[in-house]
């Protein structure tokens, strides 16, 4: 650990919550200040690109396929009471519609069950959602964990997935979950998509894919207060650590980096693709 010069915060399969919640009783939730235990992480469905992304509506040209549910209801609420009782922070892959519709449900069902308490309770990427899901995100303080570059690709891929009209509706609702009260945490899901958080900043503010020339679904798009707040102290309280990152704050790391920009103007308008220098814990670590 003394090598480190990156901030962890991990998440384990919600199968092993019990030694999850042992390690913590044990050690605490922070190892050193660079390896922070999170919490528990589960799956309720697949992806938009293998047509396994669950959904309320068929797929396009495959009428019988809806998607996989690949947990079945009762296990998952029954671990993540038992993981939530245990303090342990959850985290749930869900990507369609339905499989979001299904986990706020559920989430409903856990705090009617556990109490109400500061849980931070995290839907990974809640990339398609049904009318009037945004809005329920802000009934509990639920944490959006989106990606935004994976619009990217999505722009033209998911209208051939599901339809342009579902697509449009649906997909990746930066506002409508700020709007709804949603805690909106961005990142990368490296390596499945570019690490560089700028472009993703970029992403989120002008929802435009490469040769386009309109942004998609525009009504979405974030202002760059908006971006860089999801990117950096939404994203710390989304792993329980704005307390000691995500800010540059008396008492917090001092990790930060310069950028070319000259003014915030300048920045808004053209975003960097790369950075000056990188400082971690106040320490210079780039170039």
């Amino acid at each position: 650990m003394e090598k480190m010069i990156i901030r962890v915060c991990l998440f384990f399969p919600m199968p092993t919550w019990s030694r999850v919640s042992d390690l913590i009783d044990e050690n605490g939730r922070s190892l050193s200040q660079w390896i922070h235990l999170g919490g528990v992480k589960a799956f309720l469905d697949g992806s938009v690109g293998s047509s396994s992304a669950l959904f309320h509506e068929p797929y396009e040209g495959d009428p019988g396929n809806y998607g996989l549910q690949v947990t079945d209801m009762d296990t998952l609420l029954n671990r993540t009471l038992e993981s939530d009782k245990s303090g342990l922070q959850v985290a749930i892959h869900a990507i369609g519609d339905k499989a979001n519709d299904m986990l706020l449900d559920m989430v409903d069902m856990v705090v009617n069950l556990n109490g109400v308490k500061d849980r931070r309770f995290r839907i990974e990427h809640a990339q398609h959602l049904a009318p009037g899901a945004a809005n329920r995100f802000g009934k509990h303080g639920l944490i959006a964990s989106v990606q935004p570059d994976h619009l990217l690709d999505d722009a033209t891929s998911a209208g051939n997935k599901i339809g342009s009209e579902r697509a449009e509706r649906s997909s990746y609702t930066f506002r409508s979950l700020l709007t709804g009260g949603a805690q909106l945490a961005f990142g990368s899901d490296w390596p499945v998509s570019d690490i560089n958080p700028l472009q993703a900043i970029q992403t989120a503010m002008f929802r435009k894919p490469p040769g386009w020339e309109v942004p998609w679904i525009p009504a979405e798009c974030l202002t760059l207060d908006e971006s860089l707040k999801a990117h950096t102290i939404s994203a710390a309280y989304a792993c329980f650590l704005d307390h000691v990152v995500g800010s540059l704050s008396e008492g917090k790391y001092a990790d930060f980096v310069v950028l070319p920009s000259r003014s915030w103007d300048e920045f808004s308008t053209d975003v960097p693709g790369k950075v000056l220098a990188t400082y971690v814990s106040g320490k210079q670590a780039y170039p």
